[in-house]
């Protein structure tokens, strides 16, 4: 299902190039002195304070999830086009609703943890509107996009591992 859906959407953004910047993992310019060598790379553009990257990861998501309720029409007829054989078309959008339920829990933890580290002056000088508001910029375009490109990517696009880690960290679950 969702190699389909990626080849078909890398074979559309060829063919026209997409409004949309999506974040892209890459290592800063320096990494901070604090960083475990094995984390994940910070996204293009994201911070690389905990506080700031939070911001950014949480905007980034919400942007994500605010366009489900649009991009669902054609995320579904995009599925069809590739059906599974093994399941329905029911089934396969079930994974999707699985997928914006796991995200809600998401920014709800990282609200917490964005509470927790203003609560502990832990900001570095930034703003939480600031930083929510760079992370939305990873769906800039995505008003004027083409209705069936903009699913595509929507489909294709993942959370950064970065902020899955450093969410996990500052929520102490980290394993």
């Amino acid at each position: 299902m969702y190699l389909a859906a990626l080849a078909s959407a890398l074979a559309l953004l060829a063919a026209a190039p997409s409004q949309i910047v999506l974040a892209q993992a890459a290592a800063p310019a320096s990494a901070p002195a604090t960083a475990p060598a094995d984390e994940d790379p910070f996204p293009s553009g994201a911070p690389t304070d905990d506080y700031g990257l939070m911001g950014w990861c949480y905007g980034a998501l919400a942007g994500h999830m605010e366009l489900y309720e649009k991009v669902l029409p054609s995320v579904r007829s995009i599925e069809a086009s590739f059906p599974d054989s093994k399941r329905s078309i029911d089934e396969v959008m079930g994974d999707y609703t699985a997928q914006h339920a796991e995200g809600d829990r998401l920014l709800k933890s990282w609200d917490r943890s964005l509470d927790l580290l203003e609560g502990t002056g832990k900001t570095g000088g930034g703003s939480r509107a600031a930083a929510v508001a760079s992370g939305r910029e990873v769906w800039k375009g995505s008003d004027t996009a083409d209705a069936r490109q903009l699913a595509q990517i929507w489909m294709s696009w993942g959370l950064p591992g970065r902020c899955i880690s450093t969410g996990e960290r500052l929520a102490g679950t980290a394993k």
